[in-house]
């Protein structure tokens, strides 16, 4: 019969590890989705017959990797999109394992993050070279619109994935009737699930309050 002190320390542990999961998921997805972003704009800008990528026995063309590219950025876009949600809660489970284990929470979800991905070394960089290097922490002080800027990162991410897409099937061949409509239903799938991962970054951007539904 394990004590109440062990199954606090047990509880603790997987929600750590749930953490760190999404965490090394999130690496994963947000890497895949940038590389994706840059050869489909590296392919854009070569003639669509000059280029060839070989993987294993098949052989792609670029003009190919047009045709692709909105259904491989909807999947890398919700994988991503997925990952994010899913973090919520998790921290949200692993701040309650925390308070139970130790009586508070004073590791701030950067010390937690041992899987850290490139946006988040974006979003601790600095203007200033005089300024004293900022430590990532929750606290729930009023940041100045510059401090929020880093709140801008995803709806970044989400709105050049979504125009990639769009350009995409924008410059697909006439020919290509069934790839376009495809395309098309994918670029809007992309779009409307982008939306509210976009919104709460730009809500947060603007100041909401801590409390308010955009953190949550």
């Amino acid at each position: 019969m394990i004590t109440d002190n062990e199954k606090a320390k047990l509880r603790f542990e997987l929600a750590n590890t749930n953490v760190q999961s999404i965490g090394r998921a999130q690496g994963i997805y947000v890497t895949l989705l940038l590389t994706y972003i840059c050869v489909a704009w590296g392919v854009a800008f070569v003639d669509g017959n000059s280029v060839s990528f070989h993987i294993g026995p098949f052989e792609l063309k670029s003009d190919g990797v047009l045709g692709i590219t909105p259904f491989v950025l909807l999947f890398l876009t919700l994988v991503y999109i997925g990952s994010v949600t899913a973090a919520a809660p998790a921290l949200a489970h692993l701040r309650d394992t925390e308070t139970e284990l130790f009586g508070s929470h004073d590791h701030s979800v950067s010390e937690f993050d041992t899987h850290k991905n490139l946006l988040d070394y974006l979003a601790v960089l600095q203007l200033n070279p005089r300024a004293k290097t900022r430590v990532p922490t929750d606290d729930d002080e009023p940041k100045s619109m510059v401090r929020r800027l880093p709140h801008l990162i995803l709806p970044v991410l989400f709105v050049g994935s979504a125009f990639t897409s769009g350009w995409a099937v924008v410059h697909m061949p006439s020919s290509y009737c069934a790839v376009f409509i495809f395309g098309g239903c994918c670029f809007v799938l992309q779009v409307a699930f982008s939306f509210r991962p976009l919104w709460r970054g730009v809500a947060r951007f603007l100041g909401a309050e801590r409390t308010s539904d955009v953190f949550n």
